[in-house]
């Protein structure tokens, strides 16, 4: 986490971003076959200092009384967000890839909150497999139906820059 930090251009100017360990790292190369995926995200300052200086805490919040400590705390925080910003919230994403010869391909998707995009993205999956629309086996939801699944979900949209 934190090991890199970058500027990126979601649609309304430069937005700093640092690199996170995400299952998105490995789904990404199961979906592309690209063997060196990032992935990023915006986090406040004080957030990416504490991942990148907190690495050398790791074995000390790997014992077992910090880390009971950190589950009380977790238990006792919200399930996720409120449903009111989970209506009026949004994400933004933004991709770029690069070939052998430099060329590189950009583009952004405007979606509605994460959570809200995960739930719809996979309603969207599960219909499809009722309908009957599914083979047997290990799929990310891109190779299963296409990269442009994700503009199936309503109220995400791509620009290709």
């Amino acid at each position: 986490a934190a090991w890199k930090t970058r500027l990126v251009d979601f649609g309304g100017g430069p937005v700093r971003v640092t690199t996170m360990p995400w299952g998105d790292v490995s789904t990404a190369y199961h979906s592309t076959g690209i063997s060196d995926i990032e992935v990023y995200m915006a986090i406040p300052a004080s957030l990416r200092r504490l991942m990148r200086y907190g690495r050398f805490l790791l074995p000390v919040v790997a014992s077992v009384p910090a880390r009971r400590w950190l589950e009380r705390r977790v238990r006792r925080g919200a399930p996720g967000p409120h449903a009111e910003h989970r209506a009026s919230g949004s994400s933004r994403f933004w991709a770029a890839a690069s070939d052998e010869h430099g060329r590189t391909a950009t583009a952004r998707l405007l979606a509605p909150e994460g959570y809200e995009l995960t739930a719809r993205t996979a309603v969207e999956c599960v219909s499809r497999v009722l309908r009957g629309d599914a083979q047997p086996g290990f799929r990310t939801p891109s190779n299963a139906y296409g990269p442009d699944l994700i503009l199936a979900v309503d109220g995400v949209r791509r620009d290709n820059v």
